[in-house]
């Protein structure tokens, strides 16, 4: 059976201003209503991919390379900072006899060129570096360094030297060639040696986090979908033998919305998708619930281009219908808005309740809100949270996270 055979053809209708959306008995949408339907035989997933450039959407997004970003700016300013540290704390180290002032002022110097010149030549080699192996690769950057020093230290001696001729700042430089060279290249290799260790252990234990925050992820992930698929199974079995078109509806559906929660979980959604995976899974659920479920869906069109985690909204619209819908016995309206804030994303879902259900409520939804917050913060850090909200009768949902495109 072809796509096309199990969704009928629909007409336009156009948008309520109001922004109210209901859905009629069979799950379509009425005239003068805004949750408009997509197209017979147009799958929601591949629009969605097709409209929006995906996105890396990672907890720690970088690079499978040990070494760092030496051509970053703020890298080469830390560079900056920690030679004059250690060029202050050399210069305090100096017998007191000395002139604090000069030696600090050639200590500085000298380590200043050797860390700029040294991550000049990691910024430029780092792109061919990583194509290497990580031992190979390590033993080229050790090289790198070593040479730089040499090179350095031979200009700052023959400049040294140029200058003492004339009879300029000859206390400034060194006056001996060898022990000068030789002292500088060991304390390299031994600065080298610990920095490469340093980079490649911060480096793998990165790694670790990132595949720990994926694995994270894709737990949470997995415990919001069995009780949806349950649910919706249920559904589809009671509606085979009385009205298999809209069974067959339902079907693909799921089809639909299942296909976008198997793929990678740390990869975001776009809001307009993540606005049609909602869509979808209303329909279903209008099946069961008919005339009982009204959804107000109330969206600023700003956020359309804005990145979110998959499936962070469709889990509070299974919450707010099953905690909050269902135990009504005249059912009641779903609200759901969006708006931007201080350049962040503020989704609000809000849904009736009792205050049988009020009780009820609690239980069941933390799990879920948990699984969302932890999503969230995996993604956003503080900058990601969902707030709670319990008023007379009404029971508050808001997810605040940062506007990216």
């Amino acid at each position: 059976m072809t796509r096309n055979s199990m969704r009928p053809a629909l007409k336009p209708q156009p948008m309520s201003k109001s922004g109210a959306i209901k859905l009629n008995d069979t799950g379509e949408i009425g005239a003068g209503e805004s949750l408009d339907r997509r197209r017979p035989g147009t799958s929601m997933n591949t629009r969605a991919t097709t409209s929006s450039r995906r996105i890396a959407f990672d907890p720690a997004p970088q690079d499978d390379f040990f070494l760092p970003d030496f051509c970053a700016a703020r890298m080469v300013l830390s560079i900056v900072l920690a030679l004059e540290l250690l060029a202050l704390t050399l210069a305090l180290a100096r017998p007191s006899g000395t002139v604090f002032l000069t030696e600090l002022a050639r200590i500085s110097l000298f380590m200043q060129w050797l860390g700029l010149t040294a991550a000049a030549a990691l910024c430029y080699s780092r792109r061919w570096l990583a194509k290497l192996s990580v031992p190979v690769a390590a033993l080229t950057a050790f090289s790198l360094l070593t040479v730089n020093v040499v090179i350095v230290s031979e200009v700052v001696f023959l400049l040294g030297r140029s200058l003492a001729e004339r009879g300029v700042i000859v206390s400034f430089f060194p006056d001996s060639h060898w022990t000068f060279l030789l002292r500088n290249v060991g304390i390299s290799a031994i600065v080298s040696i610990m920095l490469l260790r340093y980079f490649f252990v911060a480096h793998q234990w990165s790694l670790h986090v990132r595949a720990e925050a994926r694995a994270r992820i894709n737990a949470l992930q997995a415990r919001i979908r069995p009780h949806f698929f349950f649910n919706t199974m249920n559904t589809i079995a009671s509606l085979t033998r009385t009205d298999p078109s809209r069974a067959e509806e339902a079907v693909a559906d799921l089809a639909d919305l299942f296909r976008a929660t198997m793929r990678d979980s740390v990869e975001p959604s776009r809001m307009s998708e993540e606005q049609e995976l909602c869509r979808t899974y209303l329909r279903i659920e209008k099946l069961r619930l008919g005339d009982r479920l009204t959804i107000q869906w109330q969206m600023a069109d700003a956020l359309t281009l804005g990145i979110v985690p998959s499936l962070t909204i469709q889990p509070l619209l299974e919450n707010a219908i099953h905690h909050g819908i269902e135990p009504l016995d005249g059912g009641g309206t779903v609200w759901i808005t969006g708006e931007l804030s201080d350049d962040d994303i503020v989704i609000t879902v809000t849904n009736p309740v009792t205050e049988m259900t009020g009780r009820f409520i609690r239980p069941g939804n933390r799990l879920a809100l948990e699984n969302i917050r932890e999503r969230l913060s995996l993604a956003y850090g503080e900058r990601g949270r969902v707030d709670v909200t319990e008023g007379e009768g009404s029971y508050t949902v808001t997810l605040r996270f940062p506007y990216e495109e």
